[in-house]
């Protein structure tokens, strides 16, 4: 596995900007092309198969992009899967208790960090030219694992979380913290803000990078100043229908002169 520019740019404390993708190839190649760090491929809440993964993996490192996949559930073998199709990371939604942590954990690196399958016939081998061992070593270095933190159970249990080697990014998902604590859709609610803090502190002092969505660039700020580094904005199609709405209302409104 290549360098991972996201991972080494994290860990000297520099800010990447990355946003979701619901969509195809064609937007990878959009985002890299158009300066951003990286796209989440979202498996969870989109609907690709695994070849449209592979494909749009393809196609983020063909514009420079650095693909990351937020696979569907807690299920290892999701995230093997991704990894193996030449994913540089992975993102783990819905985790609720310190076993399954530890199992996502373990399942993107190979021993004696973890138990990822090894099979040298796939996209991250380059199809067996690269020697099995170089690809181990230098998968164990470069695979980003972030870990959702998007409910009040794994605020709570932040500190336990971090116990857990292998763990990247911790991701703040503000949207479903929300619904957590009772306050739905309020992303800004002092109950929201208040546990995110807490989160951000404790990865502070862990040395381990923390992430967070906004819908919009402006609301970045607290979180800049909170140590969040690891900043995602937006879908693909969020972008693509504001930009849609607004070239709809201006070609309206030169037609209505």
């Amino acid at each position: 596995m290549t360098k991972n520019a996201i991972k080494e740019k994290l860990k000297n404390g520099e800010p990447v900007i990355g946003t979701f993708v619901r969509m195809s190839s064609i937007s990878m190649e959009i985002l890299g092309l158009t300066g951003w760090d990286f796209a989440i491929i979202d498996a969870e809440h989109g609907v690709h198969t695994m070849e449209d993964i592979s494909n749009m993996i393809r196609a983020a490192k063909s514009v420079g992009l650095s693909p990351i996949v937020r696979v569907p559930g807690t299920n290892p073998v999701n995230a093997m899967r991704c990894l193996d199709a030449g994913a540089e990371g992975v993102q783990i939604p819905q985790l609720t208790s310190l076993d399954q942590v530890e199992e996502v954990a373990k399942a993107c690196r190979y021993h004696p960090l973890g138990n990822r399958g090894m099979c040298n016939y796939v996209a991250a081998t380059g199809y067996s030219t690269t020697p099995v061992d170089e690809h181990m070593k230098t998968s164990n270095d470069e695979v980003l694992l972030a870990v959702h933190v998007e409910n009040a159970w794994a605020a709570e249990n932040i500190d336990k979380i971090l116990e857990i080697p292998g763990i990247d990014v911790v991701f703040c998902g503000p949207n479903d913290m929300s619904e957590s604590l009772g306050v739905p859709g309020q992303m800004q609610h002092p109950k929201v803000v208040a546990l995110l803090d807490k989160v951000s502190d404790a990865c502070r002092k862990k040395g381990v990078a923390t992430g967070i969505f906004v819908k919009t660039p402006d609301l970045i700020g607290h979180w800049l100043e909170q140590g969040f580094t690891y900043l995602t904005c937006s879908t693909d199609v969020g972008m693509y229908a504001d930009i849609a709405k607004a070239k709809a209302d201006q070609m309206r409104a030169e037609i209505s002169k």
